[in-house]
């Protein structure tokens, strides 16, 4: 159920934009992509990292959100040390490795919540939280609402366009 709302992300290697769209009754803040894959091929930042390790590390992020992504396992990808590449990636990115996972995770979890019925415990394994508790604490810290609260008008329009 989850896996068909599940969207793929592709980014496209010459113009570093987004290609898909997302459902129209997604949250503004999903739509705004350019802050998650700001257009860096032709954008070297001095101590950051080259083009082609950030569009792979952008890729291999959005390909592994449900699971655990370690930085050592992100600088080994780019072949960099841990310490150099969460430096470079700050550089580039303007937030850490863990911060930057943690907002793709949690503007999925606000895609499914707005487009699936599902539950939030499988929204946040699906996200690559541990547990239900894990994605309300981290949503709230984020988001300064509870997931239940902020779904709570998607689940109303859903279900006037039912009946």
């Amino acid at each position: 159920m989850i896996a068909a709302a599940n969207t793929v992300w592709n980014v496209d290697a010459n113009a570093g934009t987004t290609l898909g769209a997302l459902p129209a009754t997604a949250d503004a803040d999903i739509a705004k992509l350019p802050a998650f894959f700001p257009n860096t091929a032709n954008e070297v930042v001095r101590g950051g990292l080259a083009p082609w390790q950030y569009k792979k590390v952008l890729n291999f992020v959005e390909e592994h959100l449900s699971e655990t992504v370690k930085i050592d396992e992100l600088a080994d990808l780019v072949r960099l040390s841990g310490s150099h590449f969460s430096r470079a990636f700050r550089a580039t990115v303007g937030q850490s490795p863990y911060d930057y996972v943690l907002s793709r995770r949690m503007a999925f979890a606000k895609e499914l919540m707005a487009t699936t019925d599902a539950s939030l415990s499988q929204i946040a394994l699906e996200c690559g939280m541990s547990d239900q508790a894990h994605l309300c604490k981290v949503f709230r810290r984020t988001f300064g609402t509870t997931p239940n609260a902020w779904r709570k008008p998607y689940r109303v329009a859903v279900k006037n366009t039912l009946h």
